[in-house]
């Protein structure tokens, strides 16, 4: 096979979760030679601007998806989470790896923050994560903190916040648990996760057959299920970073469980369902509807 080039984007968890990606791939294919390509996405140059100002889900991986397409590199490698619901006609998502955690991790500042009666802040720009957390813990208030790991975690010192939330996938591929003093992992029924949270979605033109057979090679056929699943529920539901919304897909023994969480805006009633049955796409149509009738989302 030719030399490959694969784009991504510059963050050292972008960096990180190419490399694995590579690996994967040089398992089935020793031989390969793949050059990483780094890019600067919309997302990553304007990190003072929420997302729903700039574009929305896609702001990250539109600028890659233009490389791919105009033919610069080969594959790319993104966050499945950051990746619209509908892909460009001419691309397709090739591979989804073993799913890391998909859970949200709430960093504290110490151990006391959630058993605070005052007001306390925490850093986050996603709303379904607010929204979630804010029915839990009343007494928290939300400020818009984005950027890598490392810039959040800065700004929660530095802008003298009580905590940030991040996912544990990115925590555990750049091995930050062991750094952080006092975190609480949100389990599902608390948070739900975005979208896709801790997959990592592999791309390609569709018309490049000799890549695509290479890519499905590492597709893990449960996290390629789950993804397909939460993907439906986010096109039914036409999810962007300005609705509060999450879903889940899990299999465990024989049985799925789906959780799913929607809310219209930031001041209505959002709900959350739990789901199962043997089947996650068919769970996620279930969800589509039971949340659709209940008038959750219009």
């Amino acid at each position: 096979m030719r030399k490959l080039k694969v784009g991504t984007r510059k963050s050292p968890l972008a960096m990180k979760q190419t490399q694995i990606v590579i690996n994967l791939l040089m398992t089935h294919c020793p031989q390969l030679e793949i050059e990483i390509v780094g890019l600067s996405t919309k997302g990553d140059r304007l990190q003072q601007a929420p997302l729903t100002q700039i574009g929305g889900k896609g702001v990250f991986v539109k600028e890659v998806e233009y490389q791919l397409q105009q033919k610069k590199i080969d594959f790319a490698v993104h966050s499945l989470k950051d990746m619209p619901a509908n892909l460009p006609d001419d691309l397709i998502l090739a591979a989804t790896p073993k799913r890391a955690q998909p859970w949200d991790c709430l960093i504290l500042k110490n151990d006391a923050v959630l058993e605070a009666e005052k007001e306390v802040t925490i850093g986050t720009s996603s709303l379904r994560r607010a929204k979630q957390l804010a029915m839990k813990y009343p007494n928290m208030r939300f400020v818009p903190i984005r950027g890598k790991i490392e810039t959040r975690l800065e700004k929660m010192v530095r802008e003298k916040m009580d905590g940030t939330v991040l996912a544990c996938a990115g925590l555990e591929r750049m091995n930050y648990f062991d750094q952080l003093s006092s975190y609480k992992i949100l389990p599902p029924e608390l948070c739900v996760p975005a979208i896709g949270q801790g997959i990592l979605g592999v791309e390609c033109r569709k018309e490049d057959r000799e890549v695509f057979d290479l890519l499905v090679q590492i597709t893990d056929e449960k996290t390629s299920s789950a993804a397909t699943a939460e993907r439906f529920f986010l096109r039914q539901m036409n999810g962007n970073c300005d609705l509060p919304i999450g879903a889940f897909a899990e299999k465990n023994g024989q049985v799925w469980d789906f959780y799913a969480f929607l809310a219209e805006n930031m001041d209505a009633t959002g709900r959350q369902l739990h789901l199962l049955g043997d089947d996650p796409l068919s769970l996620a149509e279930q969800a589509v509807k039971e949340l659709f009738s209940q008038k959750t989302y219009c």
